[in-house]
């Protein structure tokens, strides 16, 4: 595996650093990090696809979702979009925004990546739509926040931390060097924080504590940071792979969900390729819907993608053609429905959760 100087020597400093630190270095380092290079990451050239590659049906079906949501709750016209990424959703979203007499509502993009920032500027060059770099940054500009926010694989690329319990007692599961080769290895490491285990055992008190337990502290402070910023009726949307309840305490997550992506592969090894694919796990719905309430935040709904993309009107976007010609745009689209409904990763691979903030905090 291809480890960088600056990695190894931090590694060899340390001796050993949690997971969470690895994919600090590995995706986020300014130079080495996987996210911040100037490579292409999504699409055929790169790693992995999004939903919006596979057709824009997907972001039509979620234009016509904002307009309703802001509607029915009385929002500020006012959509934010966490990762950008490529900016295919977002165009496709305005694409479809102009097909109607909707003109009013706010497109705002955070997207902390410079080559992805770069990329959107590009994609969405001539759109009102405006691109920020963080969530302090949103903060500043939208002190008082009362529309949508939206975030389609976001949670699962924040660093976590993994830890496991061997009779009654706590280890971390963390990064070391074997000694011989110098090549990446997991090692756990005893731990020795009271006010830690007794939160680890509150978070996975349902859970098999002998598996590999994936906690992302800075997933839920980010998330927790943006819970007590919104407004009141402020509705969320969060798209993400995940497991829920009694979906944990199966063999398949015995030793966690974490991989990495590399040229369109699952490489079990989140180590392998360090800066070179992208690392991400499953998300427990658990820990998102605990973080909500406990800052007045309620779940209305957690469906697999297809179901929920079928309940907001999915099917409507079929078209009746009598084109023979397979790549035409009414049969491209038509396949891609049925791929939504059908296909096991699009349809019950994925997960939709909807938040909605009652009070102000």
């Amino acid at each position: 595996m291809s480890l960088s100087s600056l990695l190894q020597r931090k590694i060899k400093q340390f001796e050993w650093i949690t997971m969470a630190e690895f994919m600090e270095h590995a995706l986020y380092h300014p130079i080495e990090g996987y996210y911040m290079k100037e490579n292409t990451k999504i699409g055929k050239n790169g790693d992995f696809y999004t939903a919006s590659l596979v057709s824009d049906v997907f972001a039509k079906v979620w234009a016509d979702l904002f307009i309703r949501t802001i509607a029915d709750n009385n929002l500020d016209p006012i959509v934010v979009e966490f990762g950008g990424g490529s900016g295919h959703f977002a165009r496709q979203v305005q694409d479809s925004w102009s097909l109607t007499s909707i003109n009013h509502i706010s497109y705002v993009i955070v997207e902390p990546s410079p080559y992805h920032k770069s990329l959107l500027e590009t994609k969405l060059s001539g759109f009102p739509i405006t691109i920020l770099s963080s969530l302090d940054e949103l903060i500043v500009r939208y002190p008082s926040f009362k529309g949508i926010i939206f975030a389609n694989e976001v949670l699962d690329a924040f660093p976590l931390r993994i830890f496991q319990q061997k009779n009654d007692e706590w280890y971390e599961k963390g990064v070391s060097l074997l000694k011989k080769t110098e090549d990446l290895c997991f090692l756990y490491r005893k731990m020795e924080d009271p006010s830690l285990e007794k939160k680890l055992g509150e978070i996975f008190s349902t859970r098999d504590k002998t598996n590999d337990l994936e906690v992302s502290f800075s997933m839920l402070t980010w998330l927790k940071t943006i819970y007590e910023w919104i407004e009141k009726d402020t509705c969320l949307f969060f798209v993400d792979y995940g497991l829920i309840g009694e979906e944990w305490n199966t063999i398949h997550v015995k030793e966690g969900s974490i991989r990495g992506y590399y040229r369109h592969q699952i490489k079990k090894n989140p180590l392998a390729f360090p800066g070179m694919m992208d690392i991400t796990y499953h998300i427990d719905w658990k820990q998102v819907i605990k973080a909500g309430k406990d800052s007045e935040v309620t779940t209305l709904r957690l469906k697999n993608q297809g179901d929920f993309l079928l309940e907001e009107g999915l099917l409507s976007l079929l078209k009746d053609t009598q084109s023979l010609d397979p790549f035409s745009i009414e049969n491209k689209r038509n396949r891609a429905i049925r791929s939504f409904l059908l296909d096991h990763t699009l349809a019950n691979g994925f997960q939709v959760i909807q938040q909605k903030k009652q009070t102000v905090s």
